[in-house]
């Protein structure tokens, strides 16, 4: 059971499909409006007209008429019907730039599909004009390679072919399904893998830990910063009828004194100096000479 849509049967049958005087693809425009009609005619799709309103055409075996790419490059419009359905199709490919975008429409219904891709992406516009039936110059080359034309057309039957015509029935046929080979974990923006709920994140500045940890402190911080504030946090203190302390029970409150961490981790334990004489600390700070109330707090 052979696929019919296979990309080596494409390229083989799609010059028999070119007028019989004229199998020259001038751009790839050409070829990509000459690759969906011969897609569509490998799936059994009859052309019945070159627009969306003239009468129907008569066409041996799908055979292209000679006018067929007379708005080239600009534009291309086949009309289709199909056994198994009984709508019309319209079929059209509109060049954009560097782009090209194609439209799949049941007229009937109005039912619209569409899909845009690079034309370069997939032709090579080097190998043009392309004369199809020479045996010189394989007829690959003008569609870069067998693998590009696997990716249009798979791309063409996800994005409008089986949405037109679900269920198409055709011995080898297979619908394509969308998938995506990135993990879902890529998906994502950089940075965000690591980063906690939006509504569960903690205070900038505090590092998050789940409830359910057994860790897990509400007023934690990170060892590498001081205990600064630590008391001002707490809301009720050990004696709830004594009188706040000054200084915080660790000198790490909001009032600045002799304890508090900005002095003491960088002075260090009180120590002597020169000759004994100013290397330790008095209650209040300062050399320890002054008497007490000599000085402000923290002076």
């Amino acid at each position: 059971m052979s696929n019919p849509l296979d990309p080596s049967a494409i390229i083989s049958v799609l010059p028999t499909l070119l007028p019989a005087e004229l199998r020259v693809l001038q751009s790839p425009h050409d070829a990509l409006a000459a690759l969906i009609h011969t897609v569509m005619a490998r799936l059994d799709f009859q052309l019945v007209g070159m627009d969306d309103s003239s009468t129907r055409l008569q066409s041996a075996d799908n055979v292209l008429p000679e006018a067929w790419n007379r708005s080239a490059p600009e534009s291309y419009t086949f009309r289709y019907t199909h056994s198994q359905s009984s709508l019309e199709y319209l079929v059209k490919v509109v060049k954009l730039g560097k782009r090209s975008v194609i439209h799949g429409i049941a007229l009937e219904t109005d039912k619209n599909e569409g899909m845009e891709i690079t034309t370069e992406d997939y032709f090579s516009p080097s190998s043009f004009p392309c004369d199809a039936a020479s045996p010189s110059q394989p007829l690959v080359n003008c569609f870069i390679s067998s693998a590009r034309v696997q990716d249009f057309v798979g791309l063409y039957k996800l994005k409008i072919l089986q949405k037109l015509l679900p269920s198409l029935q055709k011995e080898g046929y297979q619908e394509q399904v969308e998938s995506s080979n990135a993990p879902a974990a890529e998906a994502r923006p950089s940075g965000s893998r690591d980063r906690p709920p939006p509504d569960r994140a903690g205070p900038p500045g505090r590092p998050y830990n789940p409830p359910d940890t057994g860790d897990y402190d509400p007023l934690r911080i990170p060892p590498r910063f001081p205990n600064v504030g630590r008391s001002d946090l707490d809301p009720i203190p050990r004696n709830p009828f004594a009188p706040p302390s000054l200084f915080g029970d660790d000198g790490d409150g909001m009032y600045v004194g002799p304890n508090h961490p900005i002095f003491r981790d960088r002075l260090g334990p009180a120590s002597g100096g020169i000759g004994g004489i100013g290397g330790g600390r008095g209650p209040w700070g300062g050399d320890g000479f002054l008497p007490p109330m000599g000085a402000p707090p923290g002076a």
